[in-house]
């Protein structure tokens, strides 16, 4: 046992040892494999799980054939892989074409790319793919992160590029990549002159369709469950910036999907008419608000859903920054919609009123809907809906005395609020949830209570979004995650219209207080129930280090869109700038950048290294003093000139020991050299300090 655990340090110093004695070109073919690697890590989890496991397969394969020595496999093995990696991808999406079964191609070419690499063409073919994928990641994700990531990975491929280009055993990796980082760093200028003044289009450069299933969040259908599901989702739904006082935590309703229809199983929105998504279109709110007004810019994530939230009650429909093509409606239910889906980092402003009610004081045919229910489901809670109905009758009042009997009696009766509730299957779920079991997530609440209040002659219905959100303590600004996502309801009061009632605030008040964060507490953090106090606190102030960064790179790289760019050549005094106008402000950036470049380049190549600047400057000092120097003189037949000369004897002893140090150190061992950095900066400090005559 303890000898196991004396061996078992020394097997990666085994391995070290082992990849120090292979060829150069089989360390190159590994450090290539490396990087391959390191751009498909980031699109595994978008992979079918053949695809993720089959690169990384050809990669090993492929290391494991570097690492022997062993020679390649036949060109008809790879193309019957190939065909067998079409076949899988035409399988699995019934295309080859898009971005999801092209990225699942591109892939599986670079495994079996780097099977066939025999030749330099081969290997600049496999770095096309390389740099191909690393392009592909930004199809899915644009943060920050990912942005440091393929920036890693970008100069990996360069380096081994160059690797490509150099003669065996020189330079060393060190080295190289050191002469990586000098290109990225010389074709920075360019790039920030390309980002800032290059046009902006409204839309992306490219059009290729996402998946169906890349939608995240809410959506427009509510089951029971449906919300509960993403409670443990901590991905960022979208940020606040508020431009003032924010509003109580208990108040931050974020509106999403209103949800009319009910089949007994499932909750859905009713049909959007032509006429609500007409431009210039301006439906009957009735908005009546009370207070000052709340004004906030939000950055949504890309949903893949035509849904845009906002706090309840927003005063109309935003506009999208940068994106002109893309129309947002304020429908009659107060819900905003895109006539889009958003696929992209999306911000906008608004003003909201968080006291409000709204609709029409008056019943009317409209309400037809908010009133319906399945025939036949749900007995119990349409009786107990009726009897409530009548008890108010016949004592004066009305629905809001219906809905806080309603309210109250899920605040009194043993009711649990929980991530998992189970399943409710069958037809009257709503039964054996208020009546049997009392279990539930906030959409068991919600529509509840819906039913209880059309079964009481009501009009009421479901409202989905957000509740809550927490703030960043570094840049100050509103998280609202997935984790917050919320059910509400809405019921109709004569006289006032729509009021809003959460029943889940009477089962656990702790939930509206402070939002998702209670089930969180209640949850081990990552799924780890070992992270103690002091482990959880420093993760979550991780995680608001890493929110803020991307945060600001949000704002100030994925939001720089056309609007930004027109802001900035307005500073330039281009107002209205034409493209033969934009066209000539990049060229001339540029040249000045590539200008300013090629003077640091050509400074660089003639710049001396430290030894021979200390020479020349000793060389000087001593011609100075009439003693023949040549630029290719060595120091030591220096040495013999100066104990030849009329130099005072001190003057000559220091110049000659300062000779034969810098002959020493010119001519010490690699392994010397790297050692004796403070003893050449001693010398060029004495060579500076050094006369020939006091």
């Amino acid at each position: 046992m303890q000898a196991a655990a004396v061996r078992g340090p020394k097997l990666p110093r085994r391995w070290l040892a082992q990849l120090r004695g292979l060829p150069r070109d089989a360390r190159d073919t590994l450090f290539l494999l490396a990087v391959a690697g390191i751009t498909l890590v980031p699109l595994t989890p978008h992979l079918p799980p053949w695809a993720g496991l089959g690169a990384a397969a050809l990669l090993a394969w492929r290391a494991v054939l570097a690492w022997r020595s062993r020679p390649l496999p036949a060109r008809w093995v790879l193309a019957a892989l190939l065909i067998a990696g079409a076949g899988l991808t035409l399988w699995q999406f019934r295309t080859i074409f898009g971005r999801d079964p092209g990225i699942a191609l591109v892939s599986l070419l670079l495994g079996l790319k780097a099977l066939e690499t025999r030749n330099r063409r081969d290997t600049y073919v496999l770095f096309y793919v390389g740099f191909f994928g690393v392009s592909a990641n930004f199809l899915y994700s644009q943060s920050a992160l990912t942005a440091g990531w393929m920036l890693l990975a970008t100069a990996g491929w360069i380096t081994a590029l160059i690797n490509a280009n150099l003669p065996a055993g020189e330079p060393p990796l060190r080295q190289r990549f050191g002469l990586t980082l000098k290109l990225l760093a010389f074709g920075t200028p360019a790039m920030v002159v390309l980002f800032l003044l290059f046009p902006r289009f409204a839309g992306p450069l490219w059009a290729l369709p996402s998946s169906a299933g890349s939608a995240t969040g809410l959506t427009d259908r509510m089951d029971a469950g449906s919300i509960a599901s993403l409670a443990r989702d901590d991905s960022v739904a979208f940020r606040v910036k508020f431009h003032g006082p924010r509003p109580p935590e208990r108040e931050l309703y974020w509106r999403g999907p209103v949800l009319t229809l009910f089949n007994g199983q499932q909750w859905s929105p009713l049909p959007v008419t032509p006429l609500e998504l007409r431009p210039g279109y301006d439906p009957p709110r009735k908005l009546r608000t009370q207070g000052p007004g709340v004004r906030y810019t939000i950055t949504m994530q890309p949903s893949q859903q035509p849904f845009v939230f906002a706090l309840d009650a927003a005063e109309g429909a935003p506009t999208l920054r940068g994106q002109p093509q893309t129309e947002v409606y304020q429908l009659s239910d107060l819900q905003l919609r895109a006539n889009h889906p958003i696929t992209q980092l999306t911000r906008y402003d608004l003003t909201s009123y968080p006291q409000f009610s709204y609709g029409p004081r008056t019943l009317s045919r409209h309400f037809e809907a908010d009133l319906e229910l399945p025939p036949g489901d749900d007995p119990r809670t349409v009786a107990l809906g009726e009897r409530l109905a009548r008890k108010a009758q016949a004592e004066g009042g009305g629905p809001l005395q219906v809905a806080q009997v309603a309210l109250q009696m899920f605040r009194r009766e043993p009711f649990r609020y929980t991530l998992d509730p189970g399943p409710y299957p069958g037809r009257n779920q709503i039964d054996d949830f208020l009546f049997d079991r009392r279990v539930g997530f906030c959409e068991h609440y919600a529509q509840a209570f819906v039913v209880l209040m059309r079964a009481a002659g009501i009009p009421a219905r479901v409202v989905t979004g957000y509740q809550g959100g927490r703030e960043n303590p570094i840049d100050h600004t509103w998280v609202v995650r997935q984790s917050d996502a919320h059910a509400w309801a809405e019921y109709w009061v004569a006289g006032r219209g729509w009021l809003r009632a959460d029943p889940t605030a009477m089962v656990d008040p702790a939930r509206v207080d402070r939002s998702g964060q209670t089930l969180a507490a209640r949850e081990p953090l990552l799924g780890v129930a070992a992270f103690g106090p002091r482990d959880t606190a420093l993760l979550l102030r991780l995680r608001n280090l890493g929110d803020a960064l991307n945060n600001s790179w949000n704002q100030w790289i994925l939001d720089y869109g056309q609007a930004r760019q027109n802001a900035l050549l307005r500073k330039l005094g281009m107002n209205q700038p034409d493209w033969r106008q934009l066209s000539a402000l990049t060229l001339a950036a540029l040249s000045l950048a590539v200008s300013v470049m090629g003077l640091l380049l050509m400074w660089e190549r003639r710049r001396t290294d430290p030894w021979s600047d200390a020479y020349a400057r000793l060389r000087k000092r001593l011609g100075e003093s009439g003693i023949a120097c040549t630029p290719a003189d060595a120091p030591l037949t220096l040495a013999a000139r100066v104990r030849r000369s009329a130099l005072p004897p001190r003057a000559v002893a220091s110049a000659c020991e300062l000779l034969q140090g810098l002959e020493r150190w010119r001519y010490a061992a690699p392994s010397q050299a790297r050692t004796q950095r403070l003893r050449l900066a001693q010398l060029r400090r004495a060579v500076r300090r050094w006369r020939p005559f006091p």
